[in-house]
């Protein structure tokens, strides 16, 4: 199998510079696309008139120049005039050659560049006739020669016409010669006139009977080329068609798709498998030569050893790890790659990228495990309110009682500290599991942001540690949601971020994501990051590291988000650190948005101070 190059198949390349697409075929090597359709007549006419100019430079110079030898070894005096002829012949011949030559790049009709060619040639093949012996020349071969020319060019009529020019030009000259009507170059040794009228005719008739032989045999064998000829593009157009349609088939393939030899050698990519792969698109000729499968797909090894070369295999998983740690899942499929003869030369492999859908399968799952654990802090948080009311009033009776003493109340103002804390978790619990309708307005991300930034830089309780927005941040973008619910996520996630960093907070606003539909919101911080196995649960209720963390502000900002249509996901800084990312969708450009009913101003002029339930830190959530 040919693996010389990795052939790129139905690949987009730049149209200033398209090259022909190319695939390579077991046993046959590359084939470019432009071959199915075969030369134009243009290009077939060139190519033939190229090469009756060769043959007529290589046949003067092997006959006339050996002739030139002979003579020079047989002692014959070369300076006699009809040796000066012939040299005459040769040069005229040589320098005709090159006019040709000059000629077939600048004319524009190819057939009558050809025609006068073949015209010069019985002159000149006339012309050697006369000045070596006329109907015994030892030249005569080359009018039937002229006819197998003409009948190359101009197939069957014109073999015919050029027989019928070439027999009427040799018998005007046979027998011109003979009656000594045309004049005879000085130091001629074999004069035109030295035959008997029985040698004259003998000759002349064979002569003919050579050039209607040629002229039949050249006609036959152009009718048949011409025959060939219509058969072959024929075939050409329907294997061009088939080739187009395959080449559109793989082309179109949302999936990627890869053939490899036996030796595990990349024979034939197609442009999905590019994009999947995230390499970088190259013209077929620069692909890498012999390129091994496992340098783009490390790890596929493993399932193509434990797979018989003959069976077939669906639903295989494969991971891919990016430098920057990040993950790809890809689907596979393997089967074998058979030729004509039904012989395994290699595999195919098919794979479509399942990252995103892994993605919507652990959010799903997630989804559904928030539901779950919401429903049952629901039940709870109203079935623990009745005896918390109840052990309050308690309390506050055995407070107002006389014989209370000192230590009583110590222990009452333990209790009445503890019901609080239990009543501001049941709060949040019911913020979480109930929460309030959303007011969507349009208003500026990048000034709540600010604002958000600037009322909790002024926290006490997270140190010295500087909170601020990123130099590369958005300038301004409008979004339709709940002000006061997004900034409720955004306090907590740079609380969290400000308790968990050593020296600085990042807040960035980047205006769009990968699409272009959503605006991506980036918290992070220098701190020591988040475990791998506490990546996928932090938003889980009740999950949480602290000692005094309740586990519901991830847990809330999760449900917000999605509230709203977005994502939040967190993960670890190459550099050190964690980063929460948040996905918005961006409104439509001409959308009419529905404000809700009883909200204060205009659409970007809402005020987005900070509500009191929102501050509180039994609202904020942890970074584990």
């Amino acid at each position: 199998m040919n693996t010389a190059r990795v052939r790129a198949v139905g690949g987009a390349v730049p149209e200033a510079a398209a090259p022909a697409s190319v695939v390579s075929i077991p046993g046959t090597g590359p084939i470019v696309a432009s071959q199915f359709r075969g030369e134009g007549p243009a290009e077939t006419l060139r190519r033939r008139v190229i090469y009756l100019m060769l043959f007529r430079l290589l046949l003067i110079s092997l006959v006339l120049g050996s002739t030139l030898v002979l003579w020079w070894l047989s002692d014959v005096n070369l300076a006699t005039p009809s040796s000066m002829m012939l040299y005459a012949i040769i040069a005229a011949t040589y320098l005709l050659t090159i006019i040709y030559a000059l000629a077939v790049n600048r004319v524009t009709d190819l057939g009558q560049l050809a025609t006068v060619q073949l015209i010069i040639d019985l002159i000149i093949s006339a012309l050697l006739v006369h000045i070596t012996g006329g109907a015994q020349s030892a030249y005569t071969f080359f009018f039937p020669l002229s006819i197998i020319a003409a009948a190359i060019i101009h197939y069957r009529t014109g073999a015919l016409i050029m027989a019928l020019t070439a027999a009427l030009l040799f018998v005007g000259v046979a027998c011109f010669g003979w009656l000594e009507l045309l004049p005879v170059p000085a130091g001629q040794r074999v004069l035109p006139s030295g035959l008997s009228a029985v040698e004259l005719g003998r000759a002349v008739a064979l002569n003919l009977a050579a050039c209607a032989g040629v002229a039949m045999l050249s006609s036959n064998l152009s009718g048949q080329i011409l025959r060939t000829s219509a058969s072959l593009e024929s075939q050409r157009s329907v294997a061009a068609d088939l080739y187009a349609l395959h080449e559109d088939i793989v082309r179109s393939l949302p999936s990627g798709l890869i053939t490899v030899d036996e030796h595990g050698q990349i024979s034939t990519i197609n442009q999905a498998a590019y994009r999947i792969l995230g390499l970088a698109r190259r013209e077929p000729e620069d692909s890498a030569a012999g390129s091994s499968l496992r340098t783009i797909m490390p790890g596929i090894e493993r399932h193509l050893a434990a797979l018989p070369e003959r069976q077939s295999a669906h639903r295989l998983d494969l991971t891919l790890r990016g430098d920057d740690g990040s993950e790809q899942y890809l689907g596979l499929s393997v089967s074998p790659l058979r030729d004509n003869a039904d012989r395994v030369i290699g595999r195919v492999i098919n794979f479509q990228d399942l990252t995103e859908l892994r993605a919507l399968e652990q959010q799903m799952r997630q989804a559904e495990r928030l539901a779950v654990v919401g429903t049952l802090a629901a039940g709870v948080a109203h079935e623990l309110r009745n005896p918390l009311a109840a052990i309050s009033g308690s309390i506050e009776l055995l407070r107002t009682a006389p014989d209370s003493d000192d230590d009583n109340h110590t222990l009452m103002d333990i209790v009445t500290r503890e019901v609080e804390r239990l009543d501001a978790l049941i709060r949040d619990l019911l913020d979480y599991t109930n929460p309030q309708p959303r007011e969507l307005v349009r208003f500026d991300l990048v000034s709540l942001v600010d604002e958000t930034v600037e009322a909790i830089s002024h926290d006490r309780s997270l140190g010295a540690v500087e909170i601020g927005c990123a130099p590369d941040s958005a300038e301004a973008v409008e979004i339709v949601a709940d002000p006061g619910r997004i900034r409720q996520v955004l306090w907590n996630l740079m609380r969290n971020a400000g308790e968990a960093a050593e020296g600085r907070v990042e807040v960035r606003v980047a205006a769009g994501d990968a699409a272009g539909d959503a605006v991506v919101i980036e918290v992070c911080d220098d701190g020591a990051g988040i475990e791998p196995a506490h990546l996928e649960r932090v938003f889980e209720p009740f999950f949480s590291t602290k000692s005094k963390g309740t586990g519901l502000g991830l847990a809330t900002c999760h449900s917000i988000i999605t509230e709203h249509g977005g994502t939040i996901r967190a993960e670890n800084r190459p550099g050190g650190g964690c980063a929460f990312l948040i996905e918005l969708p961006l409104p439509a450009p001409m959308a009419e948005v529905a404000l809700s009913e009883g909200r204060e101003g205009e659409a970007g002029a809402v005020s987005v101070a900070p509500r009191e339930n929102e501050l509180k830190p039994a609202s904020v959530g942890e970074h584990v």
